[in-house]
């Protein structure tokens, strides 16, 4: 059982961005994906969630071939991930962009003609008891239908990850969640993640933040210029030569 990028390579104008990259999320692991800018970690995330499509190699998922599946249908199998720049729409209330998780995971016919009218106000009320929680959890706000465009960047960034959490995920894939995030919000967000891997989700999570993410993964892998130069516990591979000179500008974080 793992979220799983085999031998991946993609380039774009004759540029290689992925060379024969390999990783596999597994249910209740953390992993965290480090490198520079321009290493393809971006472009990693996209081949695994489907906004891109690997031109050699094969995605799977729990051993079925996805890897020509689009991102709709990734996050109905049960892949969810966030973006470095929150996509969310602004104008809804943070209940409400919660309760699209719950929404983008369950099939059209869960809230249609098929499900009667008690049963579906019944769900209703279940499912915004849940995103209620979640408002909680992650402190987004004092009122749940205040209007997201009122958060900080911050708070956006975590009520995006909490409507990926609200999708139910088998594997929750996180690109620079703490980019903006302040230190109270990063530990409320390190607590979710945590959390989340306690529940068996598998999560793959991006972040510039070095001593952030090497405390928080079991695993770590880090790329170059498109290729995995290490992988491991996270106390080594930030030790590692490669990764100290290409990443960490030649000084050596403690982990």
């Amino acid at each position: 059982m793992s979220l799983e990028a085999h031998n991946i390579s993609i380039a774009f104008g004759g540029l290689k961005v992925l060379k024969d990259v390999s990783v596999a999320v597994q249910p209740g692991v953390i992993t965290g994906l480090v490198g520079p800018n321009g290493a393809g970690k971006t472009t990693l995330f996209n081949c695994l969630t489907g906004v891109a499509q690997p031109q050699q190699g094969v995605v799977r998922l729990d051993g079925e071939d996805i890897s020509v599946y689009p991102l709709y249908r990734r996050i109905q199998l049960g892949v969810s991930r966030t973006f470095q720049t929150p996509r969310l729409d602004l104008d809804a209330s943070v209940l409400d962009a919660v309760m699209m998780g719950f929404y983008s995971r369950n099939k059209p016919s869960l809230f249609g003609a098929a499900v009667s009218l008690p049963s579906r106000r019944r769900l209703e009320r279940q499912l915004r008891a849940q995103a209620e929680r979640l408002i909680l959890q992650f402190e987004l706000t004092a009122d749940p239908y205040q209007r997201s465009g009122a958060l900080s960047l911050g708070r956006l960034r975590l009520l995006e990850v909490a409507r990926a959490i609200a999708s139910s995920p088998k594997y929750l894939l996180l690109d620079e969640p703490a980019a903006g995030v302040d230190e109270h919000d990063r530990a409320l967000l390190a607590k979710a993640i945590r959390r989340a891997a306690g529940d068996e989700i598998g999560v793959l999570l991006v972040e510039h933040n070095v001593g952030f993410i090497a405390e928080l993964s079991d695993h770590m892998v880090a790329m170059v210029r498109g290729e995995i130069v290490a992988a491991g516990k996270p106390h080594d591979v930030v030790r590692d030569e490669q990764v100290v000179t290409a990443y960490l500008g030649g000084h050596r974080v403690a982990a």
